[in-house]
């Protein structure tokens, strides 16, 4: 099994996907690199906060319509700053605002590979629910 060397980290974290978006041209690409390690921080942070989660919560006591608030803007949160590195401009959650629903799906999944995010909300959300299976 080979070494991991400091040159394939940094290919890892260098890469970029292009997304197709005819929607706005024929030829029409977005460019997304995986978000840093701090913006994924950032980005968990934010979601926990916007849920008003505070350390070890009973499940039954978390809101859901504010976590799910929570959860997208952490997901545009992570997307604006994938696009900023990979498309070399800065972009804002406002600016997304304005990229057509369909493209901006296909971003966040692209997204959603280098960062591994919704596995991570899936995965407390499967807990949850074991949780309130346990309390009926």
């Amino acid at each position: 099994m080979p070494k991991i060397t400091k040159d394939m980290v940094l290919q890892g974290y260098n890469s970029q996907v292009q997304i197709a978006a005819a929607e706005y041209g024929e030829d029409a690409v977005f460019i997304v690199a995986s978000p840093s390690a701090s913006d994924i921080s950032e980005a968990k942070a934010l979601r926990m906060r916007l849920s008003e989660v505070k350390g070890e919560v009973d499940p039954s006591h978390i809101d859901l319509s504010k976590a799910l608030i929570a959860e997208e803007k952490a997901r545009r949160f992570l997307t604006a700053k994938a696009l900023s590195r990979g498309m070399e401009e800065e972009w804002t959650i406002d600016d997304l605002d304005k990229i057509k629903p369909a493209i901006l799906n296909r971003l966040w999944r692209e997204v959603d590979i280098f960062t591994g995010f919704s596995g991570e909300a899936e995965e407390e959300a499967k807990n949850f629910q074991k949780v309130q299976k346990g309390k009926s």
